[in-house]
């Protein structure tokens, strides 16, 4: 009894250490343009979208592991905040910073060595650095929600960050392993954004 006591107590921590995700924001704009949308709202939407873009996969894909995956994927972000994703092959600090998996291990402390640590973490590096369909298909699918916000809310973070489309379509060319289909709507919304004035 006090094992599982003990067990409920870490797991519970574990749970008050995500639910900073909450009110950590990213640049995007909910879709309807009030505010910012938090990381917990996009870990959401992402798994939503699996089970309603999934039939659009390039590949067949275990819906699944890739709602799971689409869930664990930017819980370091709870430590590390949301970083721009134009952003994020530039070092914008001197500072040493913790990377994202030593910030996602160290999120995990509380439920260290259970089951479902070790899965988090063996599906955060598949998202990461693997090629399997499921990670293919995410990384994807995790690109084109945030293009499809700014597309929603007349190009927010474009116009801020002076993003192109030559570099919308650069550095998010991956859409189209994912999603043949969605890589056409892709190209068919920036070019429409392009007319609009919502991206340069």
């Amino acid at each position: 009894m006090n094992n599982n006591h003990n067990a409920l107590l870490k797991a519970l921590e574990f749970i008050e250490n995500i639910d900073v995700l909450k009110k950590t924001y990213r640049q995007c704009l909910i879709m309807s343009g009030d505010r910012q949308e938090s990381t917990a709202e996009h870990s959401f939407s992402l798994a939503m979208s699996v089970l309603v873009l999934a039939q659009f996969s390039e590949q067949p894909i275990d819906i699944v592991k890739t709602l799971k995956m689409a869930l664990f994927h930017d819980l370091a972000e709870a430590i590390l905040g949301d970083t721009f994703h134009y952003n994020k092959d530039s070092a914008t600090s001197n500072e040493p910073q913790l990377t994202e998996e030593e910030a996602l291990h160290k999120l995990l402390t509380p439920i260290v060595d259970t089951e479902l640590a070790y899965e988090i973490l063996s599906l955060w590096k598949e998202f990461e650095f693997s090629k399997t369909p499921e990670a293919v298909f995410l990384r994807g699918l995790d690109r084109f929600l945030p293009m499809y916000h700014n597309y929603k809310t007349q190009g927010h973070s474009w116009v801020k960050h002076g993003i192109t489309q030559e570099m919308a379509l650069s550095k998010n060319a991956h859409i189209q392993q994912s999603s043949e289909l969605l890589w056409k709507f892709t190209q068919n919304m920036l070019n429409e954004s392009k007319k609009q004035g919502w991206i340069n």
